[in-house]
């Protein structure tokens, strides 16, 4: 008898809290997935090793860099140095080992699930939020971008952070400017993308509420914006020439307005639906789903913060598509990942409103959806194959063996393996 009370006071607990244990449940495959052979499945290129010997020159050298990545090369263009410093921790913990790589990568992607959590919960719904990181956790796109590690792995949610920022302001809250400061300093440490939010809150500007409550936050926020700028600025102010070089590669690569530049990255514009439908039959459905949410979330009721959600909504695909427009340089996807997870809020808050319709036929294909999606995907990623850091270390240790020595060279991913495994050895080389 009180073995039934108490399995019954169990099955009344989970059943009240299902949703919180779901969600638990899609973080815990979300950290195996992350983490998973993270020897043999994370890659070490280009990147990782310039990450890696800026961690190098930290924790050996003692050398503090006030920039960090070049964004292109050549361009004289240096997001900040941050997160070099990030990926140093990772580095000193693991004695410089290149598997530090792969776990700042899963830690990142962790802040990546709880982030999007977060922010769609308290957007939308608990529910919506749920299938947001599920979708997230399991999707094959969104599983390579977090294994593959770098200061990129940042973007959507800093551009989710900020997303948020801006609604909560826009719509009576100026504290939010505070977070709104935090998030675009650090934004510039990150990405070169950083330059659409500044636009985006410029197009944002006459939504602001006019109050003293707001000018007083916005000047603690500058302040704070300009604290991550700092490094940047002193290198800049004792190195004309960066400046030079990086004026220079943007009247290089400006080639002005056009339109029929802008119709021709139409399909790149809202490319970050692609890899979230995952189904090639689906792909399509990007030209009709950011129309299609707006209409279904103006349909029952139109509000001032309705409209001016569905407003900042179209920034974040307009601006990205209208400034690349005007840039004639090499064009990667994720140049356009300021605004993945606003496609996945979409593609979430639809799906969503069709497991809402009081139909089992309605569940039952949401459920089935889902389930393909997660099968499909996983399918994709376990058969996926890519030359991972154990792999470059075996190669390198079968050269120290036979006593080949492997030249220095820039990004070059066995330069580091060489030095790492020498200096095991009570060596130093380079």
């Amino acid at each position: 008898m009180i073995k039934t009370k108490k399995l019954k006071t169990y099955l009344k607990f989970i059943f009240k809290n299902k949703i919180f244990l779901l969600v638990f449940i899609v973080f815990l495959v979300h950290l195996f997935l992350r983490f998973y052979q993270i020897d043999i499945r994370s890659p070490f290129g280009y990147d990782q090793v310039d990450n890696a010997w800026a961690a190098m020159n930290i924790i050996v050298n003692h050398k503090f860099p006030l920039l960090g990545f070049q964004a292109k090369g050549n361009s004289g263009i240096y997001i900040g140095p941050i997160y070099y410093y990030f990926i140093s921790i990772f580095y000193f913990v693991t004695n410089l080992n290149p598997i530090a790589s792969g776990i700042a990568a899963g830690v990142t992607s962790i802040f990546t699930f709880l982030t999007l959590f977060y922010i769609i919960k308290k957007l939308f719904s608990i529910n919506v939020a749920l299938i947001s990181v599920f979708i997230y956790t399991v999707g094959f796109s969104g599983i390579m971008f977090d294994r593959i590690q770098g200061p990129i792995n940042f973007i959507p949610s800093i551009s989710l952070i900020i997303f948020y920022s801006l609604y909560k302001i826009i719509t009576g809250k100026p504290k939010y400017l505070l977070l709104l400061g935090l998030a675009l300093g650090f934004s510039f440490h990150v990405h070169l993308s950083s330059i659409y939010y500044l636009i985006i809150i410029l197009l944002s500007l006459p939504f602001f509420p006019k109050t003293k409550e707001t000018i007083v936050n916005a000047v603690v926020s500058f302040f704070v914006f300009m604290l991550f700028l700092t490094p940047n600025i002193i290198v800049f102010l004792q190195n004309a020439g960066h400046v030079s070089q990086s004026l220079g590669y943007g009247q290089t690569t400006y080639h002005g307005f056009h339109l029929r530049r802008v119709l021709q990255l139409f399909n790149d514009a809202l490319i970050q639906f692609e890899p979230i439908l995952a189904f090639p039959m689906l792909k399509p459905l990007k030209f009709f789903l950011i129309p299609l949410f707006i209409f279904v979330y103006l349909f029952k009721s139109i509000s001032k913060e309705k409209l001016l959600f569905c407003y900042l909504v179209i920034l974040y695909f307009l601006v990205p598509w209208l400034v690349l427009s005007t840039y004639n340089g090499e064009i990667s996807d994720y140049y356009f990942s300021t605004n993945r997870f606003i496609a996945l809020m979409i593609l979430s808050y639809l799906v969503y409103l069709v497991w809402s319709i009081r139909h089992k036929i309605a569940k039952i294909f949401v459920i089935v959806f889902l389930f393909v999606y997660c099968i499909f995907n996983l399918i994709n990623y376990f058969s996926y194959k890519d030359i991972g850091i154990s792999a470059r270390e075996n190669s390198v240790m079968s050269a120290i063996k036979e006593e080949r020595k492997v030249e220095f060279v820039q990004g070059f991913p066995d330069s580091y393996f060489y030095y790492y495994l020498m200096r095991q050895k009570g060596i130093n080389v380079y």
